[in-house]
């Protein structure tokens, strides 16, 4: 092996050769050193400026983690606030069909009025008929507006299979059921509706009502029409003379049908009259209830006062309502169409003439509508 020994033993040319590649070497030296930590630097920059993508946080395990885990600093208390108070709803109201809501405007026009639900079963309808000589008759005899009487039997209001309102009525072949469009469409009549109103008057007792109306009449009336006209005259005659009563009472003597115009009124009268005493007769309705149904004034008066009723036994009481009836029909079927526009126990509702439906809440309201319907 070649000895080289110290430095100073050197030729002084390998000396100066030896000390510039060294010279050289601590350059590269330097130079390398230099380019990794640019190198270093460069790749944390680009490792700062694209963090790695987040990973979902999960809770690991105590066998992952192989020791409790650190416990969690406490979250600061909550400070409290006070929930804004959440309203009550109010009961849902059951809102009509779409088809039912519809704004009223007074007067309506009548077929509006028959489309809704304005009408009532057992309602009172009272007519007239301006050209008519019957009607005429019994108007100038009751000094009344009106001649005839029916009662709002059913209508697609009450019971589906229905296009038209029919009311009941004494026609000239006995009981009829009429189609209210009848009488609208006569231009010569006009046509007033009055209501019973009373909490206990359900539809149950309005159908019985209608009912016995359907059940009362049995004879006929096949009078020539001629006849029935003269007789109407004369029993106007007479009625102004002896009163209603004894007018019914003297044409039965003779087997004369009164006009059929009162036996219609005075149907309505004890078709009201003898439900009510079905039901007082059940126990369903007290004894006083009878007093709010009687409409003609003279009958009335031969009832026990309201309070009077109190001093009679329950027997004691059917007994005295089912003799009132026995002992006053022919005062009940003598009821004419004015005693049922005079009673105040029946309210009014409507007045219908030449296609138009006014609201009325009084008999001047009525009676003043006649009177622009005549002008």
């Amino acid at each position: 092996m070649l000895a080289l020994g110290t430095p100073e033993n050197w030729d002084p040319v390998i000396r100066d050769d030896a000390f510039l590649w060294g010279l050289s070497m601590k350059r590269y030296l330097a130079a390398a050193g230099l380019s990794l930590i640019g190198l270093a630097t460069i790749a944390g920059s680009t490792l700062a400026l694209t963090p790695p993508a987040p990973q979902p946080a999960t809770q690991p395990s105590m066998a992952q983690a192989g020791e409790a885990p650190a416990p969690q600093p406490a979250a600061p208390a909550a400070v409290e606030t006070p929930a804004p108070a959440t309203p009550q709803a109010s009961p849902a109201l059951a809102l009509p069909p779409e088809e039912d809501v519809v704004q009223e405007v007074w007067p309506m026009p009548v077929e509006d009025f028959l489309a809704g639900k304005y009408l009532e079963r057992a309602d009172v309808v009272l007519t007239q008929r301006q050209w008519n000589l019957a009607s005429w008759a019994i108007r100038w005899a009751t000094k009344s507006p009106f001649s005839h009487a029916a009662m709002v039997f059913t209508g697609p209001q009450f019971e589906s299979g229905y296009s038209s309102t029919f009311v009941i009525e004494a026609g000239t072949s006995g009981v009829d059921i009429s189609d209210l469009r009848d009488y609208i469409a006569d231009k010569s009549a006009f046509i007033a509706i009055k209501r019973f109103r009373k909490e206990w008057f359900d539809e149950q007792k309005q159908s019985r009502v209608r009912g016995l109306l359907l059940d009362k009449i049995k004879a006929s009336y096949n009078y020539w029409a001629i006849g029935s006209i003269v007789r109407s005259l004369w029993f106007g005659v007479e009625q102004s003379v002896s009163g209603d009563e004894k007018t019914v009472k003297r044409f039965r003597e003779r087997n004369w049908n009164p006009p059929n115009e009162f036996i219609c009124s005075g149907l309505v009268q004890v078709g009201f009259v003898e439900a009510t005493i079905e039901y007082i007769k059940s126990g369903v309705l007290p004894p006083a209830a009878l007093n709010e149904v009687v409409f003609e004034r003279e009958a009335a008066t031969r009832l026990p006062d309201r309070e009077d009723w109190s001093y009679l036994d329950e027997e004691s009481s059917k007994t005295t309502a089912v003799l009132f009836r026995k002992q006053n029909f022919d005062a009940l079927q003598s009821v004419t169409p004015e005693d049922l526009a005079a009673s105040s126990k029946l309210d009014w509702l409507y007045f219908i003439k030449n296609g138009m439906v006014y609201k009325v809440d009084s008999y001047d309201a009525v009676r003043k509508l006649i009177g622009a319907a005549g002008s």
